[in-house]
C-alpha cells in the first residue's frame, strides 16, 4: 500500500479581526487589498492540489480520503464565510462612515448657510442703518438750509425796514428843515414888509403933518388927518397881504371952529437977510427884502446802504 505524498502548506486565510483599521471605524484599504490577496493565494493553492490530485489519480489508482476532501470543502466554506462577513461589516462600515461624512458635510453646510444669513443680516441692518443716516443728514442739512435762509430773510427783511426807517426819517428831517427854513424865510420877509411899511407910514406921516403944519391947521385937525392917511396906508398894507382890514379906531369929530385961525404973518425977509431955509426932513432909509441863507442839506445816505 502506498502512502501519500505530504502535502504543501497553503496560505493562512486572512481574519477580520487581524484587518487594521482607522480612526472612525473604518477598515484601512491597503489592509483589505492584502486580506483580499492572501485570500486569492490560498484559493489558488487550493486549486493547484486539486489538479495534483486529480493528475496523481489519473496514474495511479490512489483516491483521495474522505476527510481531507471534508476538510478542503469546511477550509472552503469558512473562507467564504468569513469573506462575505467581512464584505458585509465593510460595507456597514462605509456606509455609515460615508452617512457621517454626509451628515457632518450637511451640517457644516447648513452652518455655513446660517452664517450666510447672518452676514445677509448684518449687511442688511448696516444698509439700512447708513441709509437712515445718509437720509437723517439730508433732513438735518435741509433744516439748517432753510433756517439759514429764514434768518438771510429776516435779516434782509430788517435791514430794508431799518433803512426804510432811516430814509424817512431823513425825509421827514429834511422837510423840517425846509418848512423851518421856509417859515423864517416868510418871517424875515414880513418883518422886513412890516419895516419898509412902517418906515413909509412914519414918512408920509411926517409929510403929511409938514404939510398941515404949512397949511395952518391946527393940532387937532393936524391928528385928525394923520390918523386918517395912516389908517389908509394900513388898510392898503392889510389888503397886500391878503388880510382883512381891520377898521381904525372911530374918533369923534371935533367941533369945526366958525372961521380957521388966521395963520401967522409971515415977514418978508429983508434985502439984507437971506431967506431961511427949511432943514430937509430926513426920510428912512430903504432896504430891500432879506436874503435867507439855503437850508442845510442832509447828507446823502451812504453808497453802502444804498447797495445792500
Amino acid at each position: 500500500m502506498t502512502t501519500p505524498s505530504p502535502q504543501p502548506s497553503l496560505t493562512s486565510l486572512p481574519r477580520l479581526e487581524d484587518l487594521p483599521q482607522t480612526g472612525d471605524g473604518a477598515y484601512e484599504p491597503e489592509g483589505v487589498r492584502e486580506a483580499f490577496e492572501s485570500f486569492r493565494r490560498h484559493s489558488l493553492q487550493l486549486q493547484a492540489q486539486l489538479r495534483v490530485l486529480q493528475a496523481a489519480g489519473k496514474t495511479a489508482s490512489v483516491d483521495p480520503t474522505g476527510h481531507a476532501v471534508r476538510m478542503d470543502a469546511l477550509h472552503l466554506i469558512r473562507a467564504a464565510a468569513e469573506f462575505a462577513d467581512a464584505l458585509e461589516r465593510d460595507a456597514q462600515n462605509a456606509s455609515a462612515a460615508q452617512l457621517g461624512r454626509t451628515e457632518v458635510e450637511v451640517t457644516r453646510r447648513q452652518r455655513e448657510l446660517q452664517e450666510r444669513e447672518r452676514q445677509i443680516d448684518r449687511y442688511r441692518e448696516e444698509s439700512e442703518r447708513q441709509r437712515n443716516e445718509i437720509l437723517n443728514a439730508a433732513k438735518a442739512e435741509a433744516r439748517e438750509l432753510l433756517a439759514t435762509s429764514n434768518r438771510d430773510a429776516n435779516a434782509e427783511v430788517r435791514e430794508a425796514e431799518a433803512r426804510g426807517a432811516r430814509l424817512l426819517e431823513q425825509s421827514r428831517h429834511q422837510a423840517t428843515e425846509l418848512t423851518n427854513a421856509a417859515r423864517a424865510e416868510v418871517e424875515q420877509t414880513l418883518e422886513w414888509a412890516r419895516a419898509q411899511a412902517g418906515a413909509i407910514l412914519a414918512r408920509a406921516q411926517h409929510g403929511a403933518e409938514q404939510l398941515l403944519t404949512a397949511a395952518g391947521l391946527g393940532s387937532e385937525a393936524l391928528a385928525e388927518v394923520s390918523e386918517a392917511i395912516v389908517g389908509a396906508a394900513r388898510a392898503s398894507a392889510e389888503e397886500s397881504r391878503g388880510r382883512v382890514p381891520v377898521p381904525p379906531p372911530a374918533r369923534t369929530q371935533p367941533p369945526i371952529a366958525a372961521a380957521p385961525e388966521p395963520a401967522p404973518p409971515v415977514t418978508p425977509p429983508t434985502a439984507g437977510e437971506p431967506p431961511t431955509e427949511e432943514p430937509p426932513t430926513e426920510e428912512p432909509p430903504v432896504s430891500g427884502p432879506p436874503v435867507t441863507p439855503e437850508p442845510p442839506t442832509s447828507p446823502a445816505p451812504e453808497q453802502g446802504e444804498d447797495a445792500s
